[in-house]
């Protein structure tokens, strides 16, 4: 994501969030959503991993 967040060039942010019912984060891009990554854990340990980009999926 890091490498991404580079070449588009901007400000990027981050703020922890709840996906359905697992640990997320909502990413901007000079405030406008880009994404948002939830974690599937089980046992203290990530099992999963989702990312959304989909504008028609974000704006909920």
């Amino acid at each position: 994501m890091a490498g991404s967040v580079a070449k588009a060039g901007g400000t990027f942010t981050s703020e922890p969030t709840t996906v359905n019912g697992n640990p997320g984060l909502i990413l901007r891009l000079d405030g406008v959503i880009d994404g948002v990554p939830a974690f599937r854990v089980e046992n203290a340990r990530v099992t999963g991993l989702y990312y959304v980009r989909n504008p028609e999926k974000l704006t909920r």
